[in-house]
């Protein structure tokens, strides 16, 4: 065994929590290594100054102020949670919104035409909005494109 492992088993060493085999390689260790020894008894003062320390009563009203403070707690808090729950579920609506008009104008509706103008490189393509027009009112929206070398 080295130093840090011992120092790390010490206080089940001095709790008597160790088994045989490793009980005695703390022993052996500790026989000749007077760093560990040292820590031993630091570690077992401490802990017989702090098993004569007695622990503090709690106030004998503790318990109902801790439910009462529970309760009021509790009862606050759900008018939070409905207005946060609200706002996110807008935002999210309105997300998909947005997600779903935008996928339906650049999505659906594209009806490619090849013209026969400037040798059958040009296309023009109409497209339709969500509602048979452009979304404004205005009817199929008319697109041209030059595709192909000039």
């Amino acid at each position: 065994m080295n130093c840090k492992s011992v120092q790390g088993r010490l206080s089940a060493y001095l709790d008597r929590e160790l088994g045989g085999d490793e009980l005695l390689q703390m022993r052996a260790h500790m026989s000749t290594c007077r760093d560990c020894r040292c820590e031993a008894e630091g570690l077992r003062a401490l802990k017989s100054l702090l098993g004569g320390i007695e622990c503090p009563e709690p106030p004998a009203d503790l318990s109902q102020r801790l439910t009462a403070t529970v309760l009021r707690e509790r009862s606050e808090r759900p008018v939070r949670t409905i207005r946060i729950s609200a706002l996110m579920f807008a935002g999210v609506t309105a997300c998909s919104m947005l997600a779903t008009l935008l996928a339906l104008n650049m999505g659906l509706g594209n009806h490619p035409t090849q013209s026969a103008g400037r040798g059958g490189n040009h296309t023009s393509v109409l497209s339709d909005g969500p509602f048979g027009d452009s979304g404004f009112g205005n009817g199929p929206i008319l697109s041209t494109a030059n595709f192909g070398p000039r």
